[in-house]
């Protein structure tokens, strides 16, 4: 073949990755009508460009470049995002100790309960995002803890190593959890500190409660989080015909729709 319809290709391939943010060699194969072989060869040469990094069965496309900042994402489905955050409101305890994840959705959460009329003492609120962290320490009476670890500039949280030796010391009665894709199998995010991060969390907490928009539908991210059994419920404004496009069979028990 031509190079110059190689490298067309190639672009393509490129293009379609940073847009899906995470492809798996099969789709790459079927997007393109190309053999498993060259899909992998495509594959490698675009990594020595630097746009992408190779996975197990799959590419991602570069993290720093492809990831939109917090202030990026936060306007996106705003609607969506502030009903779950009142639905996740409503579920959080006069007394206890929560933990409150990164990420947009669970920073509107961190925005509506500091709506609340309510007195907030006997209330443990423990954050790893400092976007979270910045919008509840004005709170009179409401008792605050950052976890510390690597910070992540395009989440505003902390994370890696450090963070997980915080988590031993603490047991949650509610952690309220984000994503960036859920399909049949459970939820994923694309990456793997914060993935690792809230797969030890399942472990901390006694609810865990996904808060996840209709966006998130059959997004493809490569690093598996939890399975629908492993969590509590999830939050979210899809309806039951997303749910049906998506082959996600959800107990009602764990579904709480804003």
């Amino acid at each position: 073949m031509p190079q110059h319809l190689v490298d067309r290709r190639r672009e393509e391939l490129r293009s379609l990755i940073r847009l899906d943010g995470f492809l798996p060699v099969a789709e790459i194969c079927r997007r393109l009508g190309v053999s498993e072989a060259t899909a992998r060869r495509d594959l490698v040469a675009i990594e020595a460009n630097g746009h992408i990094t190779r996975t197990y069965g799959g590419a991602l496309a570069d993290y720093n470049s492809s990831f939109d900042s917090v202030d990026e994402r936060s306007g996106r489905a705003r609607s969506a995002k502030e009903r779950i955050a009142r639905k996740a409101v409503a579920q959080i305890p006069r007394t206890g100790t929560i933990f409150l994840d990164a990420g947009t959705t669970i920073q509107a959460v961190a925005r509506s309960l500091t709506q609340q009329r309510r007195d907030f003492r006997g209330l443990v609120v423990v954050t790893n995002s400092l976007s979270a962290a910045t919008v509840l320490g004005g709170v009179e009476s409401l008792e605050l803890h950052v976890l510390g670890g690597m910070f992540l500039n395009r989440q505003a949280a902390l994370m890696g190593a450090r963070s997980l030796q915080a988590l031993a010391d603490w047991k949650f009665d509610f952690a309220f959890l984000a994503g960036e894709g859920m399909d049949a199998a459970g939820i994923t995010n694309s990456h793997d500190h914060i993935a690792a991060f809230q797969q030890e969390m399942l472990g901390h907490a006694a609810k865990t409660l996904f808060c996840l928009d209709a966006t998130k539908l059959g997004r493809a991210t490569p690093h598996r989080v939890a399975n629908w059994a492993q969590i509590s419920a999830l939050i979210t404004d899809a309806s039951a015909k997303n749910f049906a496009e998506n082959q996600i069979e959800l107990p009602a028990s764990k579904l709480l729709r804003a």
